[in-house]
């Protein structure tokens, strides 16, 4: 109770101009427009100027499977999972307008969350599969969603089995096609 008095004196005694704190909302609003109008821009160039994954898989499941066995050897996946460039230069330029977080948030800011989500994942897939022998026993899919020139194949669930025992993934969110090949795009908890 005397928090709850402490906080309404403090926001008693405290001036506040609303009209000024109004005007620094806007101010600042209009930078983070700004912003991502900037990002939006550059994403404009790359999706008329395509590029194609450094490395990339024949298949989606090979592209899960290469995936996780990179995992297994690493705790983290280099070259069977999108860099940051390719992110940057192939995926946003295209999924740019699916209505994703991508389309309101500065590139500073959305990165920050997607390397937290991909932390986790792969914090956790390391844990199921590290030095560990595994193998794809199914892998079931949902319908195919085109973005721009990618094709996206989202795994709703994948099952494995080490040791003699199976175990379900949900890690991997989404592997993504360009002409030269399969690639897993997104991860997250």
């Amino acid at each position: 109770m005397r928090f709850l008095y402490l906080i309404l004196l403090l926001l008693l005694t405290t001036s506040c101009d609303r009209d000024n704190w109004r005007d620094q909302m806007e101010e600042e609003n209009k930078k983070v427009i700004l912003r991502v109008e900037q990002d939006h821009k550059q994403f404009d160039f790359y999706r008329l100027n395509p590029k194609e994954w450094s490395v990339a898989s024949k298949t989606k499941e090979l592209a899960i499977e290469n995936f996780l066995y990179e995992v297994s050897k690493n705790s983290k996946a280099t070259s069977f999972y999108v860099s940051w460039e390719e992110k940057l230069t192939i995926i946003f330029p295209n999924i740019k307008g699916a209505g994703t977080l991508l389309d309101t948030t500065p590139l500073t800011e959305y990165r920050k969350v997607l390397e937290s989500r991909e932390e986790i994942a792969f914090a956790d897939l390391s844990k199921l599969l590290s030095g560990k022998t595994f193998k794809i026993e199914s892998i079931d899919w949902e319908k195919p969603r085109i973005y721009g020139n990618l094709r996206g194949y989202k795994p709703s669930n994948i099952k494995i089995k080490i040791m003699g025992k199976s175990f379900s993934i949900h890690q991997i969110k989404m592997v993504f096609q360009t002409t030269s090949g399969y690639k897993v795009g997104v991860v997250g908890p």
